[in-house]
């Protein structure tokens, strides 16, 4: 009997450190950083955020916003999913907004999330995050100058050229179509805000299209990394998945995918930080 007593209770104690662990890391804020040798006149950093899924990291995310500023980035990517779909509070995101504009100007690309917030909620979020001090990019692009460095800058939710996934119509396909040749057509550094990143991590899209550097996230890093098996699920590709996070290096560009910093799903982030990404294009 007491042999079963000191089996459960061994147990039970594993469970509850398995338990402390997980809200641990889910709660441990991590940078990654990669360097990438371009054609750009002047070194210039840019920090990354996806998927935050309304998750704050202390009162207001103090301590996400005070690790960005560390960064001291020039420019602030957020690509999708920041807001949770089934949320019409906007509050969390706005409010990261204004106070990450005070340290870099912030440009915001579309995930599958914000798409549906909107259909939800029948109102328009760029509105909502443009007055908080985004500049958000949806099947558009700019053509920006930072520390003298001539960049063009896009957001794209969806599969990059294949738009009969995401877009409904004939006429809004031919419109995404445009809007792609028109943002590849440029000498400028083109930046792609891209949320869903199979195009380019399982497709051989940087083999083929003119885009030098692509940021994604949605895939969740897999979500749940098992020790020696590895990620066990990301959205939208199942279980066991290859590409859920890294650095993907193409004949024409890179892609940066993010595994973000929250989670919507039912199965929690093990073992899987959050991470924030740093890119310093040299």
């Amino acid at each position: 009997m007491k042999k079963k007593y000191f089996v459960v209770g061994g147990l039970a104690v594993i469970i509850i450190l398995a338990v402390l662990y997980c809200l641990y890391v889910n709660n441990d804020l991590t940078v990654t950083s990669y360097k990438i040798e371009t054609k750009l006149d002047n070194p210039l950093r840019i920090v990354q955020l996806t998927d935050l899924h309304e998750k704050e990291f202390g009162e207001d995310n103090i301590r996400l916003i005070e690790t960005v500023k560390e960064q001291n980035p020039d420019l602030i990517v957020m690509t999708g999913d920041m807001q949770n779909k089934n949320d019409e509070d906007t509050d969390v995101v706005c409010s990261l907004i204004r106070e990450l504009s005070n340290i870099a100007d912030v440009y915001y690309g579309y995930g599958n999330h914000e798409k549906t917030w909107e259909q939800t909620f029948n109102k328009n979020f760029a509105e909502i995050v443009t007055d908080a001090g985004a500049t958000v990019l949806e099947n558009e692009y700019m053509d920006i100058t930072v520390r003298g460095n001539e960049l063009r800058i896009a957001g794209y939710m969806g599969y990059y050229r294949a738009v009969n996934m995401t877009a409904d119509t004939e006429k809004e396909q031919q419109a995404e179509l445009a809007f792609m040749d028109e943002f590849e057509n440029t000498d400028r550094y083109k930046i792609l805000l891209n949320h869903i990143p199979t195009s380019w991590s399982d497709w051989g899209y940087l083999d083929l299209y003119p885009v030098d550097l692509v940021f994604s996230g949605h895939y969740h890093g897999g979500q749940m990394v098992l020790p020696f098996a590895g990620p066990l699920y990301a959205p939208y590709i199942g279980f066991f998945p290859d590409n859920v996070k890294g650095l993907y290096q193409g004949e024409n560009g890179n892609c940066i995918l993010s595994s973000g910093l929250g989670t919507d799903y039912f199965i929690p982030r093990i073992n899987n930080p959050p991470e924030i990404v740093t890119v310093v294009l040299e």
